[in-house]
């Protein structure tokens, strides 16, 4: 049971997190990244601006933060700035040719998260 939960939490986080690199300057991998609201005091170089989405909405925003948090890692941060979560809610409407009126379809949820990668500066 535990597996197939597993394999669904899996399932509901979306492929790969798009990557726009902002320095040339490598690091490398770190084992934690810490997860902030907003940008630290101390000195730091921005890395990269990271962003995932979920257009199903099946994915819940920490399953998006922890895949952020898995590409930020890779690339040498120490820190990842939230700096927008995005959320859409759309209701579909169709024409139902039967009753001949519209009918209220299923809503669709999408959720986005756009982050920055950051690294401390001794």
């Amino acid at each position: 049971m535990t597996l197939a939960c597993g394999l669904a939490a899996c399932a509901a986080v979306p492929p790969g997190a798009s990557v726009q690199r902002l320095t040339d300057q490598q690091f490398a991998p770190t084992q934690t990244v810490d997860v902030l609201a907003t940008a630290p005091a101390a000195p730091f170089v921005p890395i990269a601006r990271l962003r995932v989405a979920d257009p199903t909405g099946a994915a819940t925003r920490e399953q998006l933060v922890a895949q952020l948090s898995d590409t930020a890692r890779g690339l040498g941060a120490d820190a990842l700035v939230i700096e927008r979560v995005e959320r859409n809610d759309t209701s579909r409407v169709a024409f139902d040719p039967a009753g001949g009126q519209m009918q209220g379809g299923q809503a669709v949820a999408s959720i986005a998260v756009t982050a920055l990668a950051i690294h401390y500066r001794p």
